[in-house]
């Protein structure tokens, strides 16, 4: 769990003296990537630096993506495996050894009539490209080679971090996403139906054809930090969100497929191979 201790010293990183003001992406990964490296350092975890993976990538020898969509990464990989601080107690909470980050900045232009931001569309996009790949591009070994029982071994997160609101830039018809963003709440669900007429555009942004895509985020634990004071200079809210159960499902020419990963670790498919195919699926056509 040391993404959440992490993410409990953010603020120092984003708003103390002396370090570097959030204001693109980067700034928001490099100021986590530092927060995460004190966690470690915290847990007196040896070579902590080594840790931490920038832009690494969703691909391994055992677990590969097809070649049309093998350059996908994800912006922060922490995997402390070999530290033995982690428990079969401790798992019960969501911790993990194997540890995968998507991070965002969601940046103020201007609010149009509605009181959505301008880049509205092409941020409710990015946000749900981000969260299908963490879903669906997680290498899960078991899974590829349709084990009986196949279990994860890899936690899942989403950071956000917005110099406004973070709902402002979320589509208001994404009920779910919209309202978690607004007000988030300790554990929430989050479906996300790309197959309506409403969310045909959305479709599109996000990736070729994900017309066919049913997304549920069944359960996600969400941890908050955002301003006292609204209209301070320089405010800058903060959230993560940690998925623990999802669901994609794919509807294809020859009917639906789907697979899960419940919150007891479990991956379930609807037939062999599901998993492989809408993970290549979406690696392939994501944008």
């Amino acid at each position: 769990m040391l993404i959440e201790s992490a993410f409990s010293m953010l603020p120092e990183f984003v708003a103390g003296f002396g370090f570097q003001k959030v204001k693109r992406e980067a700034n928001a990964t490099a100021n986590f990537s530092f927060s995460l490296l004190n966690a470690l350092h915290a847990k007196n975890i040896l070579d902590p630096i080594q840790k931490i993976q920038m832009e690494h990538s969703y691909q391994t020898s055992k677990v590969p993506l097809p070649a049309t969509g093998a350059n996908r990464h994800c912006d922060i990989f922490l995997d402390y495996g070999g530290s033995k601080i982690g428990t079969k107690a401790l798992e019960n909470y969501g911790w993990r050894y194997r540890n995968f980050v998507e991070a965002k900045f969601l940046k103020y232009y201007k609010k149009t009539k509605s009181g959505q931001d301008t880049t509205v569309s092409k941020n409710s996009a990015e946000v749900i490209a981000d969260l299908l790949r963490l879903v669906a591009l997680v290498p899960e070994p078991q899974a590829y080679l349709n084990a009986p029982v196949a279990k994860t071994a890899t936690a899942r997160y989403f950071l956000v971090l917005s110099d406004n609101n973070p709902s402002i830039f979320i589509n208001k018809h994404l009920k779910d996403l919209h309202a978690e963003f607004k007000n988030p709440t300790h554990t929430s669900n989050i479906h996300i139906d790309l197959s309506t007429k409403k969310a045909s555009k959305l479709s599109e942004n996000t990736g070729t054809n994900f017309k066919n895509i049913d997304f549920l985020i069944e359960r996600t634990k969400c941890f908050v930090h955002y301003p006292l004071d609204e209209n301070s200079p320089n405010a800058i809210w903060m959230l993560l969100l940690r998925i623990d159960a999802a669901k994609i499902t794919l509807n294809t020419p020859r009917g639906a497929i789907w697979f899960r990963i419940k919150d007891n670790r479990e991956i379930e498919q609807s037939r062999p191979d599901a998993y492989k195919d809408i993970r290549d699926f979406i690696a392939t056509n994501i944008k």
